[in-house]
């Protein structure tokens, strides 16, 4: 049947029906329209070239009615000159006539003149899309001053080559004033040697001090078989002694040298000065005394005890099992000795019939050292912050023996058992039978059941002395096995035993460290004590008493420990001078004693980077000896410095005697160029020692913006934080000027103030310098000592820069300087504008915002600010709180959380936080990438754990939603959405919070597509950052900024804490 006939039959206008017939008249309504159109828009395009025609011609008009102003003006002053544009002038009167008119539309874009005008334009804004905040303020990247990473070459021309290394070289004793110096000075004489003359060989007497003028001369030890073995190469300027054998002379002890020697290499002038010079002086000052042997037992727990142990793995070799016999000890085995010793030496103690005055330091012109320093105030300074310390040994007698320890002994003559211990001190100490009612007052004697412990590594506040009367005591250490120890465990290695008749404890009460080693009992054991306060109130009596207790610290040294001591060397470093440069020859290492050090590497093209800071205890330049390379950097002193230099021959002789070392050597390495891979992955340049900028400082220096900051308060409370970490200081002017002197201040007493900080510094974990509210000397010299400046501001306060903080770059142009921002607990407002701060500061490198309690911003006299305190330190310190989290971040002891990705099991990151707050654990720094970037951020921005569940509930919430998904589809050219609802959510949630805003420091890492390298971000929008943690491949586009293409982490590397340690490095 024909279909199409019938229809065609039925309606013959059938063609309707059809795509042909309708098509055609649609595309004819189309052209008709698409004409109109454009005959309108070209009709509009047309009126408006001739309306810009018209104004162009107008302003033509009015140009040439000004132009002929001027010049018939000009023509009637004389000047037929005229005034006529040339074309280059033309463009340029035109081009900044536009400039005026486009600052003065924006000037009445944002000036806030006319609410119309205002609406017009946030109109025009969101119709082109011109967001403001599209260009966030940013943190200006300004480069380090080049003081800042050069050393200085400038020389010391003001002082004679033989009197500056004269100086340098005692200097490893202490501080001495000019007056002294003089003196020693007297007692030198000059040697010459020609190449191959010995300067001293086995069996000559080692009582002298020898400074190489001019030449070169090797020193050498002599094994057992015969064989020599250079320990080191002396050169101008360097010295050769051994602090042992000056305790012992002093001591009243002879000294000769047994396997050691000393051949000139060339021909060579060499200063010696005698030990016994040094006698006349500690004589008529005995306090100088005690400083030099405080010094020297400081240096030798150091340098011997701590590094070789660390670094070498050295325990038991360096002492002896069996201390050697005290020489004016009245025992049989010694009284011929005895009786040879000469009799006006120091060690041996007069009698009735040669009377000699004993110098009282109350008595003395002089401040009394360190270790002298009244006890009260070093109570109120280290031992008031905490109750449960306040039972130490000077109130609360024998706490570091527990009560179930202490035997019965009722049973005993005890008064015959104290005559006895007395008698025992007193012939160890040298003391006279005058001094016999003064040592009964401190003495204590106890019965120790077996395995008892006495006092354990590490502990300083139960330091004493022990005198083993019957049974017998065992030293242990904490062994440093490089081998992984197992669940953490700490092995102790055993060290010697005490047997009756030795003492014990000697060195921890010399240096006012804690204490290095556990004492135990290995059996029923009588001991007589003596604590530190016992020992420093005998002190003030009887001075010459610390040569003895110097003295049964040496005789327990082991022959390596002597061998090491004459291979070592003191170096003294000012400000800005190199310890070695790079690319020199590397043949020793270098303990820092005290200051800090900066390792500076230098690229192909010039360009200066920092790889590393040292501190006290650091070792330096280890590796590169090691391996026999070339120095990979320049080591620099960031301030007044002291380090002892430890030779490769020193390194050779150890290996050869005792081979574990070369195990010890091997692991350090290892972790050391590990370090250097993680460090500074993708260079090519990594220096061997690289080493991350540690934060360990020794000494704070504290500095107000302005006179509006609490600075007092702020002290003490950071004082109160620190304390429960370690020993603290806490210096002020006042304090200063009531130890040493009102006068104390001035340049003639400079010696005297230098020396007492050295020794706080020395006793203490760390020193907090407060800074006076003008650029006094006091501020000069606290800037001066400082490992770091705390610039300390309030946070709702104006930004500008104080009236003397420009002055401390000046001042102390190679010192760290950080930002502390105080905001009060009673304000709910979170931190803001920190940006702007660190803009006006390019000094400042990290900043810290620290919430505080009430009572710092109370207006309260000093005296009362003292008093509350004095009460305040007495409790235990919030380990929450933001001073203890500064407190842990100046002693590197902070604790880091880093939060990987997973998406949605991102959201198990909320029951992590729940279950570290609930173990009481505090939360320092955070790290994130993907999901764990916004939980961390959250987390930093609110610090409380029902906020942050709050919040993250919320965006998961959102997250679901899926048809606000639907409107950031886009054109899938790199990505199928565009981002912009999602960082939408992200902006709901977490505000639109800068990093540098949040309360705890936090960062982020970056893929950078572009250099192909990972990205380290501390500042800039967080929306910013979290859009580039959820930016994946064919899902969403690629952030970009300065030209970098910037991808989620997550995606390249999953695992990145070993990066925690870098973020340092301000990065973006």
């Amino acid at each position: 049947m024909d279909i199409v006939g019938l229809i065609k039959a039925y309606n013959p206008d059938y063609g309707a029906v059809f795509s042909d017939a309708w098509w055609n008249i649609i595309n004819m309504e189309i052209k008709t329209a698409l004409a109109l159109y454009g005959a309108v828009g070209l009709l509009t395009f047309i009126l408006i070239v001739c309306y810009i025609f018209y104004k162009r011609s107008q302003q033509d008009r009015e140009r040439e009615k000004m132009l002929f102003a001027q010049s018939s003006l000009a023509a009637a002053s004389g000047d037929m000159r005229g005034l006529r544009f040339r074309k280059r002038d033309k463009m340029l009167f035109y081009g900044r006539r536009m400039l005026r008119k486009v600052k003065n539309v924006s000037g009445q874009m944002y000036g806030g003149q006319g609410r119309k005008r205002k609406a017009v334009m946030r109109f025009a804004k969101r119709l082109l899309q011109l967001r403001r905040e599209n260009i966030p303020l940013q943190m200006r990247t300004v480069e380090p001053p080049a003081e800042y990473l050069e050393e200085t070459m400038e020389g010391s021309d003001r002082v004679p080559p033989d009197a500056l290394y004269m100086l340098q070289s005692i200097r490893i004793f202490g501080h001495f004033e000019k007056p002294i110096f003089l003196k020693l000075c007297k007692h030198t004489e000059v040697l010459t040697l020609e190449p191959g003359d010995y300067l001293f060989k086995i069996t000559d007497a080692d009582d002298s001090v020898f400074i190489v003028q001019s030449g070169l001369v090797n020193v050498s030890i002599s094994n057992a078989d015969g064989s020599t073995l250079s320990l080191k190469t002396v050169r101008k300027g360097e010295s050769v002694t051994s602090l042992l054998s000056f305790v012992d002379v002093l001591s009243g002890n002879s000294s000769y040298y047994k396997t050691v020697t000393a051949k000139a290499m060339e021909k060579s002038i060499v200063i010696r000065l005698p030990m016994q010079a040094f006698q006349e002086v500690f004589h008529e000052n005995p306090d100088i005394m005690i400083r030099v042997i405080q010094v020297i037992m400081i240096r030798l727990q150091r340098v011997l005890f701590t590094a070789l142990r660390n670094y070498l793995g050295l325990n038991s070799e360096l002492v002896q099992n069996h201390m050697r016999p005290k020489k004016n000890h009245n025992t049989p085995a010694n009284v011929a000795q005895q009786q040879n010793q000469p009799k006006n030496s120091p060690g041996h103690r007069r009698t009735d019939s040669t009377p000699t005055q004993i110098h009282s330091l109350s008595e003395m012109a002089i401040p009394p050292p360190d270790m002298l320093v009244d006890l009260a105030y070093e109570h109120l300074n280290s031992s008031a912050h905490s109750h449960a310390h306040a039972g130490s040994l000077s109130t609360r007698k024998y706490s570091m023996i527990p009560a179930e320890c202490l035997v019965n002994a009722s049973s005993f003559d005890m008064q015959l058992v104290y005559a006895s211990a007395v008698e025992s001190y007193l012939k160890e100490l040298g003391l006279n039978e005058d001094d016999r009612a003064l040592l009964e007052q401190l003495v204590e004697v106890k019965e120790i059941d077996a395995d008892a412990t006495l006092i354990t590594e590490g502990d300083s506040e139960n330091v004493c002395i022990f005198f083993v009367m019957t049974g017998c005591l065992t030293v242990h250490q904490i062994g440093s096995n490089p081998v992984r120890v197992v669940k953490g465990d700490k092995p102790e290695v055993f060290i010697h035993h005490v047997h009756p008749g030795e003492i014990v404890g000697a060195l921890a009460v010399l240096t006012g460290e804690a204490s290095a080693y556990t004492i135990k009992s290995l059996c029923s054991s009588r001991v007589a004590l003596l604590t530190r306060s016992a020992i420093y109130q005998l002190m003030r009596e009887r001075p010459k008493i610390v040569l003895d207790l110097g003295n049964s610290v040496v005789r327990r040294l082991s022959p390596l420990v002597r061998q090491c001591d004459y291979a070592l060397d003191w170096i003294f470093l000012e400000s800005g001078r190199a310890v070695y440069r790079q690319d020199e020859m590397s043949d020793s290492t270098y303990i820092v004693l005290s200051g800090r050090m900066r390792s500076v590497i230098t690229q192909a093209n010039g360009k200066k980077e920092i790889v590393g800071e040292y501190g006290k205890g650091d070792l330096v330049g280890i590796i590169e000896m090691i391996t026999e390379t070339g120095r990979t950097t320049t080591v620099m002193a960031v301030r007044d410095s002291e380090l002892a230099k430890l030779p490769e021959g020193l390194f050779n002789a150890i290996k050869l005697r005792y081979p574990i070392v070369v195990t010890k050597l091997i692991s350090l390495l290892s972790h050391r160029i590990l370090g250097t891979m993680q460090t500074r992955s993708g260079s090519t340049a990594a220096p061997l020692e690289a080493n991350p900028v540690t934060h360990k400082y020794s000494t704070v220096a504290l500095v107000p913006v302005n006179d509006e900051v609490p600075l007092t308060a702020f002290t003490y409370e950071l004082f109160h934080s620190l304390c429960a970490i370690g020993p603290t200081l806490r210096l002020t002017s006042e304090v200063i000027r009531k130890q040493l002197g009102v006068q104390i201040f001035e340049q003639s007493n400079e010696y005297r103030l230098t020396s007492w900080l050295a020794q706080q510094e020395d006793r203490n974990t760390i020193t907090l310098y407060q800074c006076d509210a003008s650029l006094s000397a006091w501020t000069q010299r606290c800037m001066r000592q400082a490992d770091v400046i705390l610039i300390v501001g309030l946070g709702d306060g104006p930004s500008s820069v104080g009236k003397f903080e420009r002055e401390i770059d000046r001042l102390a142009m190679r010192t760290q300087k950080e930002l502390v921002l105080l905001y009060s607990e009673t304000d709910s407002s979170k931190p803001l504008n920190t940006l702007q701060w660190l803009n006006v500061r390019p000094w400042v490198t990290k900043h810290h915002h620290i919430q505080c309690v009430k009572r710092m911003f109370s207006r309260k006299s000093q005296y009362r600010i003292n008093d509350l305190y004095s009460r305040v330190l007495m409790s235990e310190p919030n380990m929450h709180s933001d001073f203890s989290r500064l407190a842990r971040w100046l002693t590197g002891n902070s604790i880091g959380l880093v939060l990987g990705g997973g998406g949605a099991r991102g959201a198990a990151h909320i029951g992590m936080l729940k279950a570290i707050q609930e173990a009481g654990i505090p939360i320092d720094m955070v790290g994130g990438v993907s999901i764990g970037a916004l939980m961390g951020a959250l987390w930093c921005a609110e610090r409380n754990i029902t906020t942050v569940t709050q919040q993250a509930r919320e965006w998961c919430k959102k997250m679901t939603k899926w048809f606000l998904q639907l409107l950031d589809l886009t054109y899938p050219i790199t990505s199928m959405f565009s981002g912009r609802e999602f960082n939408k959510t992200i902006r709901d949630t977490i505000g639109d919070v800068s990093i540098e805003d949040l309360w705890i420091p936090f960062f982020t890492l970056t893929t950078d597509i572009t250099a192909s390298c990972r990205r380290i971000h501390t500042n800039g929008k967080f929306s910013f950052h979290a859009m580039v943690h959820f930016a994946f491949r064919f899902v969403l586009f690629f952030l970009n900024s300065n030209n970098n293409h910037f991808y989620n982490f997550t995606q390249t590397t999953i695992i990145f804490v070993s990066l925690f340690v870098l973020t340092r490095k301000r990065k973006s």
